[in-house]
């Protein structure tokens, strides 16, 4: 217990934000001293408060992204600041509005917590507060920390755009990096972590208008460089593990990491070149190449003199042209460095926020997880506020607060929240009256509220233990900056934080479970059906077929198992997860994710120019039929692909007949002919092939059993 707690307080979620807390700080802080100087400190709280509402919405991304969210927030804030003021003086018409608009933001992402927290707040000020002004005031908060937020814009518009980028290059390095080991989980790890990264330099380029110029595509097509540079790596790691069969000599293994090192190190490079802005050298290649191009050539003639071995010199060129395709796609983005980064103007207006109507709808005719979720919200706080009015709590409104801030979305998330909220709210409102009852008046109280946004919107990315040891004071004397806060008022909130974290549990707990069980059968099939569509596609490329559209499947097949790691995330945070299920289910998504991975080494073993392929097309086209048919009724029977698969051992087998009679004849080891380049990429594929039958029934058998 003790070192749960240990780890729950001293885990780290993310990087600090120390320019984010102390530029939040100036802006809540700012209106409270000019209100206390000018006797209108009443007014300048709902100045701070509209201030602390925009940034804790939280913007991030791009500039033109951050307006968007926070212009969306000062709206949120404006309206429901109005709609909240209609209830004040009314307790019991407020319990039963303001369950349903915090409902409604927990189906709709760009509501938020804002529009429910803003009308409760509003709610309780006394009937005589003037509500439109109240608003407007609090509408100029809004603005201005979104001046403040937004000042950098014109000289930093491109930052994130270049930190994501030269991340995402940086995670491709680090994946290059453990390539050659045979330690499937550290690569597995980092891999993820480069494709992850990739993602999410898509997205983030995806912000800014980028508009039709040459010179602003580049960004993009950079991120597609690093995303070729990934798959060929994923590529060449399989032919590695068919090649070692062969046992390749030491010098070459060594030479092998080398030229990779290099090859990761360039990328590096590129990284820092990047979030500097390009415009260097775009370099060349590195020198370890020239020198594994020779090593694989002196071992390829070895083999051939000495062993005949027509296959294992067919593996080892494919090696040796994957690794110059990545430093040809590496030259290509040092190129594209090498003239400089421009892009778009990140405008924030045209686009719409995320989700809306039409997806809350969709939401509530499928009973999603997040319809669910949101009628747990709702109810959760309905009973919080009908206890805090029925009892007449001092500082009630802290109840339904702590609701509405500690229920996540599932029961393992809450327990987090609550205990960490629980843990900084005791130290935080301690800290709080202690430093009050020493030093009363205004100006300690700004002191606390500056300290607190300070520090709390520095660390809140790092633990939300650490926002609310540092938020809660700042949220207490901010929202009651008119009233003392003495001890008892510390006490109450403590004690009004544990029954609201009490409340939140018992909902997450009891009421409407998530429904993962009911979405899992759907969510296989999709896994399936998407996988096979990609085998096809790949089909499609040896049958000639140049433009397959290989990596459109691949995204929707990587989309589907996002949707089933999703749910697995939620089977694991259930009070007592179905610990047989959830191995079935990892299981499931590791084989996936192998079963991905050999269609993509498939698709870049297919030369540009259609070869004798021999039965390959025949065995992907089986290998799809199979999956679609486990899709469609998961009680089918295994893949039956021994014919086949003796077919392309044959096949192979003749290859390598005809090529040493090629060789007999007189033609150069280096010379290209059909006969070479059908052997260089059926040997290449075959184990790949073989790997790939073995997954597909095994997801299938696993498919079979997580639905039985």
């Amino acid at each position: 217990m003790r070192s749960w707690l240990r780890e729950m307080y001293a885990a780290s979620e993310g990087r600090a934000a120390p320019l984010y807390g102390l530029v939040t700080a100036v802006g809540v802080t700012t209106p409270l001293v000019i209100g206390v100087l000018t006797g209108h400190a009443a007014e300048s709280v709902l100045v701070g408060l509209g201030v602390f509402y925009v940034a804790s919405a939280g913007p991030t991304g791009p500039y033109g992204a951050r307006a968007r969210s926070m212009l969306t927030a000062v709206a949120v804030i404006t309206v429901f600041t109005w709609f909240g003021g209609l209830f004040s003086g009314d307790p019991w018409l407020a319990t039963a509005i303001i369950p349903v608009v915090a409902a409604i933001g927990a189906a709709i992402p760009w509501m938020g917590p804002t529009a429910a927290l803003s009308t409760l707040i509003a709610a309780v000020r006394p009937p005589t507060s003037p509500v439109v002004f109240n608003g407007v005031l609090e509408m100029f908060g809004g603005l201005w920390i979104t001046a403040l937020m937004l000042a950098p814009w014109i000289t930093h518009r491109l930052r994130p755009l270049r930190t994501s980028v030269a991340e995402a290059a940086r995670a491709v390095a680090d994946a290059l990096d453990v390539l050659p080991d045979a330690d499937f989980g550290e690569w597995d790890r980092r891999r993820r972590r480069a494709y992850d990264a990739l993602r999410q330099a898509r997205a983030t380029y995806v912000l800014y208008r980028g508009g039709g110029r040459e010179e602003q595509q580049r960004p993009q097509r950079l991120v597609e460089a690093l995303d070729r540079t990934m798959d060929e790596a994923v590529a060449l790691r399989s032919l590695l593990t068919a090649l070692r069969r062969e046992l390749p000599p030491q010098q070459w293994e060594q030479e092998c990491r080398a030229v990779v090192t290099a090859l990761a190190d360039r990328l590096r490079g590129l990284a820092d070149a990047i979030e500097g802005g390009g415009g260097t050298s775009p370099g060349h290649g590195p020198v370890a190449l020239d020198r594994f191009v020779r090593v694989s050539d002196d071992v390829r003639r070895e083999w051939l003199e000495g062993r005949s071995d027509v296959v294992g010199t067919a593996l080892m060129l494919q090696v040796r042209r994957l690794i110059g395709r990545i430093n040809a796609t590496i030259d290509g983005a040092a190129q594209i460095v090498s003239r400089g980064l421009k892009v778009g103007f990140d405008t924030p207006l045209p686009e719409r926020p995320a989700g809306g109507w039409a997806r809350m709808k969709e939401a509530v005719g499928t009973r999603s997880p997040g319809f669910r979720h949101a009628a747990r919200v709702g109810t959760a706080i309905a009973v919080a506020m009908a206890l805090a009015n029925g009892l007449r709590l001092p500082h009630g409104h802290w109840l339904p607060i702590t609701v509405m801030f500690s229920l996540r979305d599932s029961y393992g998330d809450t327990v987090n929240r609550v205990v960490k909220r629980i843990g900084g709210a005791t130290v935080g409102a301690t800290a709080a009256a202690l430093a009050l009852a020493i030093a009363p008046g205004k100006t300690t109280l700004i002191i606390l509220v500056f300290v607190g946004a300070a520090l709390g919107f520095t660390l809140a990315s790092v633990n939300h233990a650490y926002w609310m040891t540092f938020g809660t004071p700042l949220t207490m004397l901010l929202i009651d900056f008119t009233e003392p806060l003495g001890w008892k008022a510390a006490a109450w909130r403590i004690a009004l934080t544990a029954a609201g974290g009490a409340i939140a549990l018992a909902a997450a707990r009891i009421l409407w479970p998530a429904g993962t069980l009911n979405l899992l059968p759907a969510q296989l099939a999709r896994l399936l059906h998407t996988h096979a569509e990609m085998a096809r596609a790949v089909a499609a490329l040896f049958d000639g077929d140049a433009d397959a559209p290989v990596h459109r499947r691949l995204r929707e097949a990587s989309a589907a198992a996002v949707d089933v790691e999703e749910s697995l995330t939620r089977l694991t945070q259930e009070p007592a997860p179905p610990e047989e299920l959830v191995r079935r289910l990892r299981e499931a998504i590791t084989i996936a994710r192998r079963l991905r991975d050999y269609l993509g080494t498939l698709a870049a073993l297919a030369g540009e120019k259609p070869v004798d392929a021999g039965p390959i097309p025949a065995i992907l086209e089986r290998v799809a039929d199979h999956l679609d048919a486990a899709a469609d009724d998961l009680q089918a029977g295994g893949l039956d692909l021994d014919d086949l698969l003796r077919e392309l051992d044959d096949h192979l087998a003749e290859l390598s007949r005809q090529r040493r009679a090629e060789l007999v004849a007189g033609v150069g080891d280096d010379a290209v002919t059909p006969l070479r380049e059908a052997l260089v990429e059926v040997a290449g594929a075959r184990h790949a092939l073989r790997a790939l039958a073995e997954d597909a029934d095994r997801l299938t058998e696993e498919g079979r059993a997580l639905t039985a």
